[in-house]
């Protein structure tokens, strides 16, 4: 039992020194680029893209449990989407998948068009999106 104690104290002090540095520098940014979204916005905007795609998946069939919680999902989405926008309309989006920035007017203009495409429910949170857009 004392040699396991003492072995998990060696780890832990070996851990304690990496754990307080981190995972990464004092650069928030994503995509290297000095205009890029902090990697908070970044990840929220990936799951963001990843909640519209999937209401557009099932906006076909607009019943039932399942759509009712990809339609809340995606008005947060689109509500996260609008307040990540409006801090820096001019910031890039780093799409880690396909290795390129995409400005967030970009961005948002885009996922306003895919959520157009979406059933009565999707076209009312483009207008929503697009509204954001257009009031800068």
């Amino acid at each position: 039992m004392r040699r396991y104690l003492t072995a998990l104290l060696a780890a832990l002090a070996l851990l304690l020194p990496v754990a307080a540095i981190g995972c990464g520098g004092g650069n928030d940014n994503s995509g290297g680029s000095s205009d890029g979204l902090s990697a908070a916005d970044n990840l929220k905007i990936d799951q963001d893209r990843a909640d519209i795609e999937e209401f557009c998946t099932l906006a076909p069939t607009p019943k039932g449990d399942l759509y009712d919680r990809a339609f809340i999902t995606v008005v947060s989405a689109v509500d996260e989407l609008i307040i990540v926008y409006k801090k820096d309309p001019g910031a890039n989006f780093h799409d880690a998948l396909k290795d390129r920035d995409i400005k967030m007017s970009q961005l948002a203009q885009d996922e306003a068009k895919k959520l157009k495409g979406c059933g009565k429910d999707g076209k009312a949170q483009s207008a929503k999106l697009t509204q954001a857009l257009q009031s800068g």
